[in-house]
């Protein structure tokens, strides 16, 4: 009994997990497993996961030895551009490096943070891969998660836009209904002197799955990076996205949509840090929430004492489409400078009742003239994304969302 109470809950997790294959280094190794032995799942008493309970973990049954398949999923967004499958946690078989993609390793890079859930996600990897790209054509690569068991998928992405280069990911991670898996992701992004990328994160998991994920950007002097992260289905999904920017006259997009129902739970944290003067950022997320589902936002931007001339606009709006519903929302601001033009705001309300009666003295029925007005309402979000399949395929799974 004495031993169970000083087991942590990192400890009885692991129990359900395989020690990765991927060659680490000793010294990554014990960081992490340092790292793990002293911590234990965050509480409500930690500021940054007071609204969002992972405890749920631990009743996960997972299956340590899934499927491998070489079926290729054909769930895939792109119909253009490269792609890698990754099933059920592992690169699935037959998929070979090429050109400015990576997924065989003699040694995997490490980088170091003091997030235990990285270091679970170093210990027991399942797969990494390593984008690159090098030139200023603006090429596409879709990374594809397929998952169709109760099992463990700890991805580690390494993503590096070279000086001048354009870029597109989509993250592309789709799950069977009713599975009761894990997804714990680490994701390191650089983006060099006046490069271009952009990433498209999609979310489509079985509505058992915890998802975790994290994205670490460091941004380079006249670069551009763009975060667009769609959480559309899930048990619990946690994105939290740290975008350092390095460099001066950088802009900075991230855009984010969102449509909860059940008992669904989304948690988004960003966060970025304008150490330089003369740099823009934008922040837009949105959601609809219906049911018992509940959405937290947090998003926090820095301003450092340098950081003279920063134009930074940071906007969360919720719709709440039940008296069920719950809605946490929190955008700061943190400034130490004195000459930016910085703003932020958050609305939370419900359908405006008089466009639902004019909608409907239209023809339109009840469920129709509500779908109408959520699209409307996430349309702003749609509109900042360049890529048309991946916002077409937005578009569409918003529409499914009132159809079921």
């Amino acid at each position: 009994m004495e031993d169970f109470l000083t087991q942590t809950k990192f400890d009885r997790l692991r129990t359900q997990l395989n020690e990765t294959a991927l060659p680490l280094t000793e010294v990554a190794k014990q960081r992490a497993q340092s790292l793990l032995e002293i911590s234990d799942f965050p509480t409500r008493k930690n500021e940054a996961w007071k609204y969002t309970n992972v405890n749920g973990l631990n009743k996960l049954l997972l299956n340590a030895s899934a499927s491998k398949s070489n079926n290729k999923p054909a769930n895939t967004i792109s119909n253009n551009g490269r792609k890698v499958h990754i099933i059920n946690g592992h690169i699935a078989e037959g998929q070979t490096d090429t050109p400015g993609i990576r997924t065989s390793w003699d040694s995997l890079p490490e980088r170091y943070t003091e997030s235990p859930f990285d270091a679970l996600n170093l210990l027991y990897c399942s797969c990494a891969v390593e984008l690159t790209f090098d030139d200023s054509e603006n090429k596409s690569i879709e990374l594809v998660f397929d998952n169709n068991h109760n099992t463990a998928i700890f991805p580690r992405l390494f993503i590096n836009c070279k000086k001048g280069a354009k870029g597109t990911v989509i993250l592309n991670f789709q799950g069977a209904e009713n599975k009761a898996s894990f997804i714990n992701a680490s994701t390191y992004i650089d983006v060099g002197e006046n490069a271009n990328l952009s990433i498209h994160k999609i979310q489509k998991n079985g509505n058992e799955t915890f998802d975790l994920q994290r994205e670490y950007v460091n941004q380079a002097a006249n670069s551009s990076f763009t975060m667009n992260t769609f959480p559309l289905s899930g048990r619990l999904t946690r994105n939290d996205l740290l975008i350092n920017v390095n460099g001066s006259n950088c802009e900075t997009f991230m855009n984010g949509a969102y449509t909860l129902k059940g008992k669904s739970h989304c948690d988004n944290h960003t966060t970025v840090d304008h150490k330089v003067a003369n740099c823009y950022s934008k922040e837009l997320y949105k959601g609809v929430i219906d049911d018992r589902a509940t959405n937290v936002f947090n998003g926090k931007v820095f301003v450092r004492k340098d950081a003279q001339k920063i134009n930074a606009f940071q906007s969360n709006a919720n719709i709440l489409l039940s008296d069920t519903g719950t809605v946490n929302s929190k955008p700061e601001l943190e400034i130490y400078a004195d000459d930016v033009k910085c703003s932020h705001g958050s609305t939370t309300g419900q359908l405006d009742e008089e466009a639902v009666f004019y909608l409907r003295s239209r023809g339109l029925s009840e469920k129709s003239a509500k779908e109408l007005l959520v699209k409307a309402f996430l349309g702003e979000v749609l509109e900042a994304v360049e890529n048309a399949e991946v916002r077409s395929y937005i578009g569409t799974q918003i529409e499914l969302h009132f159809s079921k």
